[in-house]
């Protein structure tokens, strides 16, 4: 007859579990003595006797309100995680007018997911351990939720923006982050891990192919793919009529890339010059003088004397121009025969925003008139002033994981006409809060939105080829 004890129960671990033998076969791990009269009683004994092994009865180390408490900031910390990657990723995963956008928002999604996975591992860690797994589960739930809160951090900082309002959220959750990854590192968890290297290997691969994707989304995506948007402005056949002119004039937005553009602002102008010859003195140091102005050097003619005589908008603010498509109107410009003019030109000016980079969720809408009673426009302090149409409206970057680390984003597109009424032009400024301001509104790196100023292609016509002889155009 074996001298084995019916009941043994071992010392207690680090943990205050102890292990009970019954018939030398493991039959549970119990925090208390209650604990084990309900584990003997369901193996169907009810008074044995009982061989303590390295403490007496009286020895139960659990600190249970402790051990409670911890696993539910353990849970909420992780349910907090969850939320918060699983918001930031759906909009990218959902709206990224790009696969690598897309593909990272769903990453973002995975890495939500995980931690809502570790939430219920981490009660099965906090308790007994019944699957092998909750430990490195919630290891790596651990160190994404560090990584992403860090990343949060990290791109916050570069703005500072105390009113961004995620900012609470991923500031509690990286110090979070901090305390959960010293409680499993003091823990030792990964001893307890089947396979370390391989569920190492597998973690590590799927960090590195989220990083790629994000900076392939934010960063190299839009410096390898330009946008290529023209515009132009080419005279027509002008026809005469009694003493007036009706010359035509082609205007055209065309989107030769493969990037999906927004049209901030755009712009032509037609102009009447006047030449003038050149000053005497101009040969002893006219030149030095064009040079030194960034003017062209021209021995016979000074600078042509330019009046404004048509300006307008082409494309209306906020409209987009997608890949391969081309938007064409005309305009028809009267003038008197007796115009004091030698020539006429014309000239574009387009205001871009790549989709692929920014989005305007709700348009752009008209803001004001700097000669009106909306005060979100100021205008300038000393006169002559020039006349500002503005537009405005919400903007937020093309990473999600970029607008939650940023206070919400207004950008302002203006038309400007100089004081003199000879000039025309085209901005945008990007602020983070509603009261914009539209003249010299750049408040901020327009680059970073992928905001371009390209100027297009324009032509020029002689005005006396108009008057006399048969009308010409201005490519003839």
């Amino acid at each position: 007859m074996s001298d084995e004890p019916l009941v043994v129960v071992q010392p207690p671990d680090r943990r205050g579990l102890r292990e009970v033998l019954v018939r030398g076969e493991t039959a549970g791990r119990v925090w208390s003595e209650r604990e084990l009269h309900r584990l003997l009683g369901e193996s169907g004994l009810r008074e044995p006797d009982i061989e303590w092994r390295g403490a007496g009865a009286d020895v139960w180390p659990d600190r249970r309100t402790q051990r409670f408490a911890t696993g539910a900031v353990l849970v909420a910390g992780l349910l907090g995680c969850a939320a918060l990657l699983i918001g930031i990723g759906q909009v990218d995963a959902l709206a990224s007018p790009n696969f690598a956008g897309r593909v990272t928002g769903m990453l973002f999604m995975a890495a939500g997911g995980v931690q809502a996975i570790a939430a219920v591992a981490a009660l099965d860690h906090m308790g007994k351990r019944g699957w092998p797994y909750s430990g490195g589960v919630l290891l790596v739930a651990v160190v994404i939720a560090l990584a992403a809160n860090s990343l949060f951090l990290l791109l916050w900082f570069q703005e500072r923006e105390l009113a961004t309002p995620l900012f609470p959220a991923f500031a509690a959750l990286w110090l979070w982050s901090l305390w959960a990854a010293w409680l499993l590192f003091r823990q030792k968890v990964w001893k307890d891990i089947p396979h370390p290297k391989g569920f190492a290997i597998g973690f590590l691969v799927t960090t590195s192919l989220t990083a790629a994707n994000l900076a392939h989304t934010t960063w190299f995506q839009p410096s390898t793919a330009p946008v290529t948007v023209e515009s132009s402005a080419k005279f027509g056949k002008a026809y005469v009529q009694g003493d007036d002119i009706y010359l035509p004039v082609t205007l055209t937005v065309k989107n030769t890339g493969k990037t999906p553009t927004y049209i901030l602002g755009s712009v032509f102008w037609v102009m009447g010059e006047r030449f003038r010859p050149s000053r005497p003195d101009w040969l002893e140091r006219g030149w030095e003088w064009d040079l030194e102005a960034g003017k062209d050097v021209d021995i016979y003619t000074d600078t042509p004397v330019r009046t404004l005589v048509r300006t307008g908008e082409i494309l209306g603010a906020g409209g987009y121009v997608n890949p391969g498509r081309e938007f064409s109107q005309q305009k028809l410009i009267r003038l008197p025969r007796s115009a004091p003019f030698d020539a006429l030109s014309t000239d574009t000016k387009i205001l871009t925003l790549r989709k692929d980079q920014a989005r305007i969720p709700f348009g752009l809408h008209l803001n004001g008139f700097s000669w009106g009673s909306v005060d979100e426009v100021r205008t300038c302090r000393e006169p002559p002033c020039p006349s500002v149409v503005s537009y405005a409206g919400e903007i937020e970057h093309g990473s999600n994981v970029i607008n939650a680390t940023r206070e919400q984003r207004f950008l302002l597109s203006s038309w400007t006409m100089a004081a003199d009424g000879n000039d025309a032009d085209i901005s945008a400024g990007v602020r983070p809060y509603r009261r914009v301001v539209a003249v010299d509104s750049e408040g901020e790196s327009l680059s970073s939105y992928g905001i371009e100023k390209i100027k297009g292609g324009g032509d020029v016509i002689l005005f006396r080829s108009l008057t006399d002889g048969p009308a010409r155009t201005g490519t003839e």
